[in-house]
């Protein structure tokens, strides 16, 4: 199976989705070109990190983000953590340059990954992600801040773990 992800060339790979940050200092690829889910979270804390009524997130599957970051890209990313309502820890990867999220993660005390998607933020997506595509949930809409319309399909926490979709060709 080839190695197709992240990569820290500014080249878009067949593989995945092209991500950067506004300062262009982190770039790297997504793990395929199909999400496992998409989500406009409500949360306190995204809300708080966007800057914005909600946060958008699409979601790729944990250990294809993380088994295939090149040290590089790694090297370049800077953490910050806050804690969880379930207990667990939020790691949020940014660039220390100009502050932009690229992904976040939870993860239990014991160190496991708490759910089985990496969300990235929608908006480092360069190009080809599909903002109209049918799938789009509302999460933690018991701290939403803005009227949500009749027919949107909302979770008043966050919506169960998506399923996580058959290989694309070529991995």
């Amino acid at each position: 199976m080839p190695d197709a992800t992240a990569t820290a060339t500014d080249a878009p790979s067949p593989a995945g989705l092209p991500v950067s940050c506004l300062c262009g200092h982190i770039r790297l690829t997504t793990p395929s070109r199909t999400p496992m889910g998409m989500a406009f979270c409500h949360c306190t804390a995204c809300r708080k990190q966007s800057g914005s009524a909600f946060g958008a997130s699409v979601y790729f599957p944990t250990d294809a983000v993380f088994g295939a970051l090149p040290a590089e890209t790694r090297e370049r990313l800077a953490v910050f953590e806050h804690p969880t309502d379930s207990g667990g820890t939020m790691r949020c990867f940014f660039c220390p340059r100009c502050g932009v999220r690229i992904f976040n993660a939870a993860v239990l005390p014991d160190g496991r990954t708490l759910r089985p998607g990496v969300a990235f933020k929608a908006g480092v997506i360069d190009e080809g992600l599909d903002w109209q595509a049918e799938g789009w949930k509302h999460i933690w809409t018991k701290s939403a801040v803005v009227k949500l319309q009749e027919g949107w399909e909302c979770f008043e926490k966050g919506a169960p773990p998506p399923p996580i979709p058959p290989k694309e060709e070529g991995q």
